[in-house]
């Protein structure tokens, strides 16, 4: 049996398993008559490793005893070997208990760091509570394998959350200068540290946002709060950009929407550089929808709306021309 469903059994034993967890040890265990055996003997193990159901007794005072007896019938009974002895086997089983009880505290409530990071590909996974996330490029979270005591994680880059709502226990996450609360919510946070801003789009419920000097500001369903990491400023945003979640629905929208502000998704969206030459252009206005579009698709759909000239190198692009 493979150290997965070891963990997974204590964690049932413990009744820190999720139902997820529970059901998949169930289904394990019904796939063999040595599964059904193995989850029997740990039970077994677990009733002798409970300190409730251990008498109260002297083990010092009870060998001593023992001893005593032995010594007392050392004429009828012949010791052949210390290994063969009561008083080894009893010594035996009380380290044997002590042992086990050990390895189940270690296995069970040893708090081990978790990470999750996407790399160059987007991600999606479930935590411990039920609750899924979406991670961007580039992207990572951390939590400890204690999660379901506190809900608390680490975000490095840009998530979206469906955070399974327990009023006894918030889901707090910690992103770069800021934290964000909620008690069961949908949300996305863009918390890159090469960013001069953080970033926390609502869609379901509401979000506590705070920043480090435990400023905060409340959330409600299509806002946007942002924090100014250099000035330290929380500001909300209720004129959101539709193309907020575009990395995770691979969708971009533009409706009558400024260059600039094409410009400005387009960078998050692709994790380019875009310089607009003229300030002229500032003006254009630019209307056009994409599906899980190539960035090559929608530079040439600009260029040939806008009349644009558009030089780029590596990741690097200058929009130029005559203007609106």
């Amino acid at each position: 049996m493979t150290e997965f469903y070891d963990q997974l059994i204590l964690k049932c034993l413990s009744g820190t398993a999720t139902a997820e967890e529970q059901e998949q040890l169930a289904h394990w265990t019904e796939q063999s008559v040595e599964n059904k055996k193995t989850l029997e003997d740990y039970r077994q193990v677990w009733k002798l490793g409970d300190s409730k159901s251990l008498p109260d007794f002297d083990s010092v005072s009870e060998l001593k005893q023992l001893e005593t007896k032995l010594n007392q019938e050392d004429k009828k009974i012949k010791v052949l070997s210390p290994y063969g002895s009561l008083v080894f086997k009893v010594a035996a089983s009380i380290t044997l208990l002590i042992v086990c009880s050990f390895l189940f505290y270690q296995l069970v409530f040893k708090t081990e760091t978790i990470v999750k990071e996407s790399g160059a590909e987007k991600i999606q996974f479930t935590l411990p509570d039920g609750s899924v996330v979406w991670l961007n490029e580039r992207s990572k979270i951390t939590y400890t394998s204690d999660f379901n005591s506190e809900r608390h994680i680490e975000l490095s880059g840009e998530g979206f959350f469906e955070v399974t709502r327990n009023p006894d226990k918030p889901f707090v996450i910690r992103a770069d200068k800021s934290e964000v609360k909620v008690l069961g919510t949908s949300f996305n946070v863009r918390a890159y540290e090469n960013e001069s801003h953080n970033e926390v789009y609502v869609v379901t419920g509401k979000v506590s946002l705070a920043d480090d000097s435990d400023q905060s500001i409340i959330l409600s369903p299509g806002e946007e709060g942002i924090l100014d990491k250099q000035k330290n400023l929380l500001t909300r945003n209720a004129e959101t950009n539709p193309n907020d979640l575009a990395w995770k629905s691979k969708q971009l929208i533009f409706k009558k929407t400024s260059l600039t502000e094409v410009a400005e998704t387009l960078e998050k969206y692709f994790q380019i550089s875009i310089t607009v030459k003229n300030p002229d252009l500032q003006k254009c206005r630019f209307t056009s929808s994409f599906n899980d579009p190539t960035l090559e698709e929608v530079i040439e759909a600009i260029s040939i709306a806008l009349n644009l000239n558009i030089v780029h190198q590596n990741k690097k692009y200058m929009f130029d021309g005559e203007g609106c």
